[in-house]
């Protein structure tokens, strides 16, 4: 054969690959959500929120109330949690929500109590939402490892990694009890590994991990549980005090867009469509050069971080 014949066969090969993943890509955000299929035909269906007290969390507490589910709202600070539901219950009269108060950054054997408080409720979507980064200590969100105590390790694992595994391996037989079931993970785009957030990134590592083998072990039993990954990147939250922006949702957007993705039949999924703009860097440029360009933009936003501080 010619070279100039192999050449063009391989041109044509790539350009219908690249159709075909743009059409993937289109397909993403384009089709309608699968999201009601959880919504249990004459049963009052319920969905539990980890992190439900502001931001994303806050954001799917509403969507989920807006789309027809009544909500479990999960946080460690009850008088918060007592104003979203207060919230809740002005804005959709007809849903019911429950407060469940528990300390994600310290989870115990004690998380039995949470499947007490479930009780015999239609439980169908669990959304593993709560998470952090060293902001939660009060703190700069930006530390050197070096800089962590053993007890801020712990904790960012717990909050972003531990509670998650461990509430879904407590909730997952009811999901599959009430099946079908709805399983939503919550990680970020620093899971590809971020200077100066060494820890938040290696949890959010292994909730992408965990997520894609959860999803198969469900495949492999049979069970009709869709487990889902959703990769987030900046959103603008009481935690993240940036503004909001083209590539910046709000926290209510964001919660949207996920529920959006409901179906897709992707495990690992960008959310928003802008954030997934900005990840397609990941896919085509060299692995140092997206490496620097990280490094860059963290020694800038914390460069901003303390200069608001100094002026505090």
């Amino acid at each position: 054969m010619e070279l100039p014949r192999i050449f063009s066969y391989l041109g044509a090969a790539t350009f219908g690959a690249l159709l075909v993943r743009l059409a993937q890509e289109a397909y993403l955000y384009l089709r309608p959500s699968s999201l009601s299929r959880y919504r249990a035909p004459g049963k009052e269906s319920w969905a539990f929120v980890t992190g439900a007290s502001d931001g994303i969390g806050l954001g799917f507490a509403h969507e989920l109330c807006r789309r027809g589910f009544n909500v479990f709202l999960h946080g460690r600070n009850p008088e918060k949690l007592l104003r979203v539901q207060e919230q809740l219950r002005t804005a959709y009269p007809t849903a019911q929500t429950k407060i469940i108060v528990f300390d994600a950054s310290n989870p115990s054997e004690d998380m039995e109590r949470i499947v007490r408080e479930i009780g015999d409720a239609h439980l169908t979507v669990l959304i593993n939402n709560v998470g952090g980064g060293t902001g939660v200590f009060q703190g700069s969100p930006y530390m050197r490892l070096q800089d962590y105590s053993h007890k801020q390790v712990q904790q960012l694992f717990n909050i972003n990694a531990v509670f998650m595994a461990q509430l879904t391996r407590l909730l997952l037989p009811i999901l599959q009890k009430n099946a079908p079931g709805l399983i939503m993970n919550i990680s970020s785009a620093a899971s590809v590994g971020m200077p100066w957030l060494t820890i938040y990134s290696g949890a959010k590592g292994f909730v992408n991990s965990f997520s894609n083998a959860l999803a198969v072990e469900m495949r492999a039993e049979g069970q009709d549980i869709e487990v889902m990954d959703v990769i987030v990147g900046s959103v603008k939250t009481a935690a993240n005090d940036v503004e909001e922006g083209f590539f910046i949702p709000t926290g209510w957007t964001m919660a949207s867009a996920a529920l959006d993705r409901v179906g897709c039949g992707w495990l690992m999924a960008w959310g928003y469509w802008r954030h997934r703009v900005q990840g397609i860097g990941l896919d085509i440029f060299p692995l140092r050069f997206m490496q620097n360009m990280t490094i860059s933009r963290l020694r800038e936003l914390h460069r901003v971080y303390e200069e608001k501080e100094k002026r505090k």
